[in-house]
């Protein structure tokens, strides 16, 4: 059985909706923007945010397939051509407040910290793979109660590589010590989780939750259609 189970976060441990395309998130935005001098408007900074995002993702691509940026660096460049200079307490903070400004519901689901105890009581080794951003995944693993519980946390923003791009599992086993050869990956996206298992060549097992994508084929080794996280393979 395996010796190394790979999660991934949103949609398969945490349970979550956000709405970052409200118009009162923006407008949000822009009055925070303007406290620290920089005239805009929400409509601007929402478009301003999309094109950087867009740019740094584009010049990424050049090194690998499936590359992310840091939100800070987004942001900063768009001070910068807004004639503004925050300081990097600034960027972190705005990170954060946008991340908070923008959450409807976030919740654990339900059996993950008796399986994620369970796996660790065995010796398993648990390791968190996610697409996302460092600032705001750190601080919500820590308010939900489960940052402890793994060997090893990768996240995109931080390697500059995401989900399903093989070269992001290796900077999992590079950095954490993750051992490929006896992993099972977990998560709730055929299009990033199960390729990337595929991609690498390990197991994997879908939990099909509400925020799955709909109508994809799900091909792998082990699926649960009803969420039911107690049925992922050889945790009891």
């Amino acid at each position: 059985m395996y010796q190394t189970y790979i999660f991934d976060l949103y949609g398969t441990l945490i349970d979550i909706e956000t709405d970052e395309d409200c118009p009162q998130l923006w407008e949000a935005m822009m009055h925070h923007f303007r406290y620290e001098g920089m005239e805009t408007t929400g409509t601007e900074l929402k478009e301003l945010v999309a094109r950087e995002v867009e740019r740094q993702l584009s010049i990424a691509r050049e090194n690998c397939e499936f590359p992310d940026f840091i939100m800070e660096e987004v942001l900063a460049e768009i001070a910068a051509k807004l004639g503004g200079k925050p300081s990097s307490a600034w960027l972190n903070e705005t990170v954060r407040w946008f991340r908070t400004v923008s959450m409807r519901h976030i919740a654990l689901y339900d059996g993950v910290i008796e399986i994620l105890e369970s796996l660790r009581d065995k010796g398993k080794k648990i390791y968190l793979l996610s697409n996302g951003q460092k600032t705001f995944i750190e601080a919500e693993l820590k308010r939900l109660g489960i940052y402890h519980l793994f060997d090893g946390i990768a996240i995109s923003s931080e390697a500059r590589l995401s989900k399903p791009d093989p070269l992001f599992y290796h900077y999992l086993a590079d950095t954490y010590g993750a051992d490929l050869s006896s992993a099972i990956m977990i998560g709730n996206d055929p299009r990033t989780d199960l390729e990337g298992a595929r991609r690498i060549g390990i197991d994997a097992c879908y939990l099909h939750t509400a925020s799955s994508p709909e109508n994809m084929k799900v091909e792998c080794k082990y699926q649960v259609w009803d969420g039911d996280q107690r049925q992922i393979p050889g945790w009891r």
